[in-house]
C-alpha cells in the first residue's frame, strides 16, 4: 500500500499556512494521541500543593505545613469552613524546632462517614468573639488537619491550623482566613474517637 500525502497551501493576506495531510489508515498506523492524553489513570490535579502529593493527592507531607503565625486572631471571613466533598482529614503533628521532641505520626480519616461527621462538626463552630482571650504559651509543636477532596471536585486541599492558644481554628484561602472558636466544644476527642473506631486503610 501506498501512503497518500496531500499539502495543501493556504494564504490569506501575509499569513500562509501550510497544512500536511498524511493518511496512516493506508500503512495501518493507530490514530495519534491526544496531546492532553496521561497515562495515568488519575486526573492531574488542578491546584497543586506542596503539602499533598500521591495518587489521588491523599500523600500529606506534615513536616511542610506553614507554621501559624503568632498574636491576636484575624479577622474572619465568613462562609462555609469546609467545603463540600471532603475525602479525608489527615491530623498532622508538626514540630516548631529542631531537635525537639517526638512528635505523633499523621492520623487519617478514609471512612466516609468519619470524615462526614468530623466535617460537620467543624463546620458548625462559631465564629471567635472579638473578646476572645489568647494565651501565649510557646508550644514545641502545631497541630493542623488537612482536609483533602475526591479527586473529580479538583478542588485544592485545605490546611486547618489549630491555635491552641486561642482555641481557635483557622483555614487561610484565596487571601482570605475563616476563623472558628473551639472554646466550647473541642473537635479533637471526636477526631481521636472516628480515627480509632474505623477500620484499617
Amino acid at each position: 500500500m501506498r501512503t497518500r500525502i496531500t499539502l495543501m497551501l493556504v494564504a490569506a493576506g501575509t499569513a500562509a499556512g501550510l497544512t500536511f495531510v498524511a493518511s496512516q489508515s493506508a500503512i495501518g498506523l493507530p490514530p495519534p494521541l491526544h496531546p492532553s492524553a496521561s497515562p495515568s489513570m488519575e486526573p492531574p490535579s488542578a491546584y497543586p500543593s506542596p503539602v499533598v502529593s500521591g495518587p489521588g493527592a491523599q500523600a500529606v507531607d506534615c513536616a511542610t505545613i506553614p507554621r501559624l503565625s503568632s498574636g491576636a486572631l484575624p479577622q474572619d471571613a465568613g462562609g462555609e469552613f469546609i467545603a463540600y466533598g471532603a475525602d479525608t482529614v489527615t491530623r498532622c503533628d508538626t514540630l516548631l524546632q529542631t531537635p525537639g521532641p517526638t512528635v505523633a505520626p499523621p492520623e487519617v480519616l478514609h471512612r466516609a462517614e468519619a470524615v462526614t461527621s468530623f466535617v460537620r462538626l467543624l463546620n458548625s463552630l462559631p465564629a471567635p468573639p472579638a473578646d476572645q482571650a489568647c494565651l501565649r504559651v510557646a508550644f514545641t509543636d502545631q497541630l493542623s488537619f488537612v482536609v483533602t477532596f475526591a479527586p473529580p471536585t479538583r478542588k485544592r486541599p485545605l490546611i486547618v491550623v489549630v491555635d491552641r492558644n486561642c482555641a481557635a481554628l483557622l483555614v487561610t484561602e484565596n487571601f482570605a482566613t475563616r476563623v472558628r472558636s473551639y472554646a466550647s466544644l473541642d473537635p479533637m476527642p471526636l477526631f481521636e474517637q472516628l480515627y480509632r473506631a474505623q477500620p484499617p486503610n
